[in-house]
């Protein structure tokens, strides 16, 4: 999952002319190319933006790779020969010569090497919420916390966008290949008729931070140039109307995420896939366990040489025995070729998984009593197997229903996983864990209270189950169905204390009963399944807006007795390709599904 490369050679972006020929040119440049080209039709003038229309991303030049060139030239005003040479490559944001050179990506970078790549690198990471890590304008030393911004930079496209790529401090071939398609500002300095994709992109920060009203065209004129003034006047900088290493600095530190979209207009927005397919059956295969309800990715994070459970891998959990009988069934599934294999059979109403960095696999048990007296917290080798000590019983738990992780590792945070009571709207914390003992060393603390909880019994409750941990602020979003709201809590993997119920971003229609809640990593957005009318709502957490919607399922729901409710898991994650994928589980099929362009 998530391999830019895949089977392409690897040749640095920039580093040869590309042109249509004989044999076709392949190779990772004309990968980068293609998906920065559909990329910023997106956010430039989304879905079909001004120069063009989106084309396949294969890392094969071909003839609609030369028509995308061809259109990039006669947008920009340069010779259109459909040729991706020097001149094309600098309005894509690859300019060789850059701050003295050697060029961004002809060499690894790590400690202590210095040069004009190093500065790329460092305004790139700096337009972003690695300016925070940097904590200066670029230098060109590659430092500590070059190195530091770098693995938050890995960390941030291996957990949320599923790339395999290296978690090392340093920048290779697979890293670059992402730092191309997604810090696209700052590989040069920028200022009036200056025009290309990075200035589309300086564009897209100045206007979500409430400076640039104009249109995200990539054109470097007045209204830009007084639109960055009045950043800099407001940052206390120099107001010279250019962009160089002091100004990329100063949007970093005002623009705290890690990724590229305007708020006004979003790009990968939910609302525009279109095609939903069935990956599998979730039934499992030996006791005909029913009802999916979570549903994750296994992370590129461990090593799976020698575990059942792979990279890549879905897993699935069933609440229905084979009669359909509500909180009975026990069993996870690992979806492999099409088809469910049983990956644990010891649950106990599973309702919602996570994962951790090594592979463990979370469960929070409702418990086999409607009363929800029998909840526990499980916690399953990569092998699919308990461990000795993986029964997790606290006087806290009162219905566990929903399960995240922090991923603490990659962000210099205490490991920690997160559960939600159902019947007593709370949330609990799990620390300083150690396999196989979870049940003994797991440091469990309300860390959330008085979240919105109704029903007494497994087959009427609703309350807080979706979860998503973002680092920004260390921050997790909780989804409730009892009051129809997202909710946050910060900072929650360091709290010694009860953060009670934390700020409502969201509340009110369309959100009808949420259930899982998933992160769109193209856009920053929170995806919510509604288990009231099969729907799912993207939801801007930075502007409490809604952003768009999309029917899972055409199934109509009887408002009293849930009848035809199909959604309860989602997780979503790029293809190796750079698309989105938006996995969801479907109760009337017992399937699970993904929805695509």
């Amino acid at each position: 999952m998530g391999n830019f490369a895949g089977q392409l050679p690897r040749v640095p972006f920039g580093s040869r002319v590309l042109r249509l020929k004989r044999p076709l040119l392949t190779g990772t440049d004309v990968k980068v190319f293609q998906r920065l080209y559909n990329t910023l039709l997106e956010l430039m003038n989304p879905p079909n933006g001004p120069m063009g229309s989106p084309i396949p991303i294969t890392g094969v030049f071909d003839r609609e790779s030369q028509k995308a060139a061809a259109n990039i030239q006669s947008y920009f005003g340069i010779c259109v020969d459909g040729i991706v040479g020097p001149q094309t490559y600098r309005v894509m944001g690859q300019d060789n010569r850059a701050y003295g050179g050697p060029a961004f990506g002809s060499r690894s970078l790590a400690a202590p090497i210095t040069g004009g790549d190093v500065i790329v690198l460092q305004n790139r990471l700096n337009c972003l919420r690695y300016a925070t890590i940097l904590n200066q304008a670029a230098t060109g030393d590659f430092d500590t916390p070059t190195s530091k911004a770098v693995l938050a930079f890995q960390g941030d496209n291996i957990v949320y966008r599923h790339w395999d790529i290296a978690f090392d401090g340093n920048v290779g071939p697979d890293t670059f290949d992402i730092l191309w398609i997604t810090a696209i500002t700052g590989g040069r300095t920028l200022h009036e008729g200056i025009n290309g994709f990075d200035t589309a992109g300086l564009q897209v920060i100045l206007q979500n931070l409430g400076f640039y009203s104009g249109r995200i065209d990539g054109y470097f004129g007045s209204v830009t140039r007084h639109a960055v003034k009045h950043f800099q006047e407001a940052f206390g900088i120099t107001a010279d109307g250019i962009c160089g290493p002091q100004t990329f600095y100063a949007l970093g530190r005002s623009n705290p995420v890690f990724w590229y979209s305007a708020d006004a207009f979003p790009r990968g927005r939910i609302g525009s896939l279109s095609h939903i397919q069935v990956i599998s059956s979730t039934i499992d295969p030996v006791n005909g366990d029913q009802n999916p309800y979570g549903v994750l990715l296994a992370p590129n994070t461990f090593d799976d040489t020698n575990t059942i459970l792979k990279h890549g891998d879905l897993l699935v959990s069933n609440i229905n025995n084979a009669n359909g009988v509500m909180g009975l069934g026990s069993t996870l599934e690992r979806i492999v070729n099409g088809r469910p294999e049983r990956f644990f059979a010891g649950a106990m109403a599973p309702i919602a998984i996570s994962t951790s960095n090594l592979g463990a696999t979370w469960i929070a048990d409702y418990g086999f009593a409607t009363d929800g007296s029998q909840g526990l917290v499980q916690v399953i080798s990569p092998n699919g197997t308990l461990f000795s000590g993986g029964d997790i019983h606290r006087d806290l738990f009162d219905g566990p229903w929903g399960m995240q992780f922090n991923f603490g590792e990659f962000y210099g945070l205490p490991v920690a996983f997160f559960s939600t009571n159902v019947l007593s709207g709370t949330i609990d914390r799990f620390t300083e864990f150690h396999p196989p003992d979870f049940n003994e060393d797991s440091v469990t603390l309300q860390i959330g209270s008085g979240f919105a909880h109704v029903g007494t019994n497994i087959n009427t409750v609703f309350g807080p189950q979706g979860m998503i941990w973002l680092p920004m602020g260390d921050a997790l979003y909780i989804a409730d169905g009892a009051d129809n709201s997202i909710s946050v809590l910060a900072p929650v993997s360091t709290a010694q204390t009860d953060l009670g119920s934390g700020l409502k971003i969201y509340q009110g229609p369309p959100l009808n009963k949420p259930a899982g809640l998933g992160f769109n990593p193209e856009n920053g957005n929170l995806i919510a399944v509604n288990q009231g009318d099969n729907r799912a709502i993207e939801i801007n957490p930075r502007t409490g807006q809604l952003v768009s919607a999309r029917l899972l399922d055409k199934t109509p729901v009887n408002p009293v007795t849930g009848a035809g409710s199909a959604l309860f898991g989602v997780y979503v994650a790029l293809d190796n390709n750079g698309e989105l994928l938006v996995y969801f589980t479907n109760d009337n099929t017992n399937t699970v599904n993904v929805l695509t362009r």
